[in-house]
C-alpha cells in the first residue's frame, strides 16, 4: 500500500507512449521539490509493472496507450490492492472514455494541456486530501458522469445510514478533506476514516470517486445545476 513518507515527498509514475510529452511532463514535475518521480512508462504494460515495483503514491497516466491502455492498466493496478492514487491525462474529452477511466479508479481527468499550476493542484488535491479534483470547466459534466457511474450499482435493498454517515457523505460530497470534515464534526480523523471505510464498504465501492457516484446516483445528494 503506498504512504507518503515521512517528509511529504509525494512519489509518482507517469505513463504516456509519446517520448516527447512525457518528457516535459517529468521535466514539470521536477521543478517541484516536493515531487519525486520513481519511474516512467511509454505502455500499460510497464505502467503496471513500475506501480508493482515502486508502490508510488500517484499515477499519471495517459488514457490511450498502446499494448495496454490506461483504463485496463489502472483496473489491473487497483485489483493488485497497490492503492496508488491516479490522475489520468488525456486529449480525448468523448463521455465513453471518461466513464471508463472514471469507472476504474481515476480522481482527476485533465486535458494534456493543463497548466503546471493546475496540475499542482490536482495532484495536492488527490493525495494529500484525497478529494476528487475536476477543472472548474468540466465539474458539472465529470459530476454528472459520476452520477452515471453510480448508477451501476445494484442493490438488492436499499442501505439505510446513519445521522452521522450521511453527515460524512455530504460532506466528502462537498469537497472537504477528512480533516476538515474531522473539524466540522467535531471528531478525531481517524474516526473519519473509520466512518468513510465502512461507508465505501457498505456502497461495495472501493475510492472516493465511488463514493461520490454512489451518493448523487441514489438520492443522496443530488448535482447542483
Amino acid at each position: 500500500m503506498s504512504t507518503l513518507n515521512q517528509i511529504n515527498k509525494i512519489t509518482i509514475v507517469i505513463a504516456d507512449d509519446h517520448t516527447f510529452f512525457r518528457e516535459g511532463l517529468a521535466k514539470v514535475l521536477s521543478s517541484n521539490d516536493r515531487f519525486v518521480l520513481v519511474g516512467e512508462a511509454s505502455n500499460g504494460e510497464e505502467l503496471v509493472a513500475l506501480a508493482t515495483e515502486h508502490a508510488p503514491d500517484l499515477l499519471i497516466v495517459d488514457i490511450g496507450m498502446p499494448i495496454l491502455n490506461g483504463i485496463d492498466a489502472v483496473t489491473q493496478i487497483n485489483h493488485l490492492g497497490i492503492g496508488c492514487k491516479v490522475i489520468a491525462l488525456s486529449m480525448h474529452t468523448e463521455d465513453s472514455i471518461l466513464l471508463k477511466m472514471l469507472d476504474a479508479g481515476a480522481m482527476s481527468v485533465l486535458d494534456k494541456n493543463t497548466a503546471k499550476e493546475e496540475l499542482f493542484e490536482a495532484i495536492d488535491s488527490v493525495v494529500l486530501q484525497d478529494r476528487l479534483y475536476f477543472p472548474a470547466d468540466t465539474n458539472a459534466k465529470m459530476l454528472a458522469l459520476l452520477e452515471y457511474v453510480g448508477k451501476k450499482t445494484t442493490l438488492d435493498s436499499p442501505i439505510s445510514f446513519s445521522d452521522r454517515e450521511l453527515d460524512v457523505i455530504r460532506l466528502v460530497c462537498a469537497d472537504f478533506s477528512n480533516k476538515e470534515i474531522a473539524d466540522q464534526l467535531d471528531l478525531s480523523i481517524r474516526t473519519v476514516e473509520s466512518h468513510r471505510a465502512r461507508i465505501m464498504n457498505r456502497m461495495f465501492v472501493k475510492s472516493v470517486a465511488g463514493l461520490v457516484a454512489f451518493a448523487y446516483s441514489h438520492g443522496i445528494i443530488s448535482i447542483k445545476k
